[in-house]
């Protein structure tokens, strides 16, 4: 037992409200590293101690929890946030009170801050590849579904501008109010499909996407002919809808719990018994899992726990993750990743059906494309 004194961070995600089928898979991820660390008794001797909070889905509720973990708890890193507009509100606190967010999901980019570590894709990591994607396979007309969230519009713009350029069209767009009943559901669904479209992209997200799904299944709106295609529509989301209803619906994500290299089969094992046979990792979870990883690579380098030295100490760091290597760009703070996409399956599970060859260097402003998709140049 080391008489070195624990380091201790916080950890801010919704167990409880419209985020929680969500973010309970990135503490997940959480907990299993710290576990996996601890196990090996720490990092330089210091035991990784988590602060684990509720934010409720509730970004007021963000607010409150960083302030207090920065200034009466007095961490300096939180791993945090989901939802754009959570990420938003917390980040002008980060940053003034020069803390270190790691934050884990998708997101819509157009952002950058010193203070933060950002794990999740950007635009040109996953939409685009899964645009060129589906325009190869001819399904070239487009119905935009989402909750109304910063990350769905801005998604939808970067996508339209995409297919405009190129040889795909948007019928239209539709955006439901978060906590909207079924039927609301129902009635935007069967709007969208009198424009005959071959894809509906969906960017529902947490607990939202049963809603959209399951509803879909009801009317019996999925099948062959026409795509439900997600950024958001993960292992953990998948698990949640009716079984009849999982099959045959896409994703593009980093990471799917089917990955078969021998990092992602221990990954694997070892979450399984820790959270249940049943259990299937995806993208969210392993994306906090790295990430913690991350942080006890450069602690192990720097000897220090200030954000200064954190931070540097991250700047350009690699590491070996389930599912294949990721690194951080020194110069965004966004991570290199793979793109992969998945066809899901009736067991919760997705069937891998394309894997981008290398990594992606992230470019969340998308200065180095001209919006014409490749499936046009070729």
């Amino acid at each position: 037992m080391s008489d070195k004194p624990a380091f201790t961070f916080g950890v801010l995600f919704s167990q409880t409200g419209l985020m929680s089928v969500t973010e309970q898979a990135h503490l997940k991820g959480i907990i299993l590293a710290v576990e996996e660390i601890n196990s090996k008794g720490g990092v330089n001797g210091r035991l990784f101690e988590p602060i684990i909070l509720d934010a409720r889905s509730d970004e007021e509720e963000y607010a409150r929890l960083t302030i207090d973990l920065l200034l009466k708890q007095n961490v300096n890193v939180i791993f945090g946030s989901c939802l754009s507009s959570c990420r938003k509100r917390v980040l002008p606190i980060i940053e003034r009170f020069n803390g270190v967010l790691f934050y884990p999901s998708v997101y819509e980019g157009f952002e950058y801050s010193p203070n933060v570590i950002y794990g999740g894709a950007t635009p040109n990591q996953m939409i685009i590849p899964l645009l060129d994607y589906l325009v190869k396979a001819e399904r070239r007309k487009y119905y935009l579904l989402g909750s109304d969230t910063l990350f769905a519009r801005e998604t939808n713009r970067i996508v339209s501008e995409f297919l405009e350029e190129s040889t795909g069209s948007v019928l239209g767009s539709a955006y439901v109010p978060l906590d909207t009943p079924v039927e609301g559901y129902k009635s935007v669904i069967r709007n969208a499909l009198k424009f005959e479209p071959d894809v509906l992209l969906s960017t529902f997200v947490g607990n939202e996407n049963k809603k959209f799904y399951d509803s879909c299944f009801e009317d019996e709106l999925a099948g062959p002919a026409l795509k439900i295609v997600s950024l958001t529509m993960t292992e953990s989301e998948l698990s949640a809808i009716q079984e009849e209803g999982r099959a045959g619906h896409l994703t593009a994500a980093a990471y799917f719990g089917t990955e078969e290299d021998t990092l992602n089969q221990e990954f694997l094992e070892r979450y399984r018994a820790k959270f249940g046979e049943d259990q299937i990792p995806g993208v969210y979870a392993q994306t906090t899992y790295a990430q913690v990883k991350l942080l006890a690579r450069a602690m192990e380098f720097t000897y220090s726990d200030s954000s200064e030295d954190i931070l540097t100490a991250l700047s350009g760091l690699e590491l070996m993750a389930p599912g294949g290597k990721i690194s951080l760009d020194p110069e965004t703070n966004h991570t290199h990743l793979r793109c992969v996409i998945g066809e899901s399956r009736k067991d919760g599970s997705f069937e891998i059906k394309w894997k981008s060859r290398d990594v992606i260097q992230p470019d969340p402003y998308l200065t180095g494309y001209d919006r014409i998709l490749m499936a046009k140049r070729e």
